[in-house]
């Protein structure tokens, strides 16, 4: 009687090198897979109670710091590595003027 001509002491090794081949070419397609770059990031929010709230908000790069309540929200300066490089003036009787 002949052998069965894929004994397991020789699909061993082939099933091995096809687990191999099917992680590369999962990992390869992965690694190749462009990621859809983010532009508006939330980097830090801070709750002042009371439905209010400050929040640093990165776009293009660039840091912003918002502060927001219930039905507004509101720029307060331009950031650049955590400082404040550009203040916003605001109108009499808004959010930080304490409406």
């Amino acid at each position: 009687m002949q052998a069965n001509s894929s004994s397991p002491a020789q699909s061993l090794p082939q099933a091995h090198w096809a687990a191999a081949l099917k992680t590369t070419w999962q990992w390869l397609r992965g690694a190749v897979v462009r990621r859809r770059v983010r532009r508006l990031r939330i980097s830090e929010t801070l709750s002042l109670g009371e439905r209010r709230f400050l929040a640093i908000i990165e776009f293009d790069g660039q840091e912003f710091l918002l502060a927001g309540c219930g039905s507004s929200l509101e720029l307060l300066a331009r950031l650049e590595g955590g400082k404040i490089i550009e203040p916003v003036r605001h109108r009499e009787g808004s959010l930080i003027a304490g409406r």
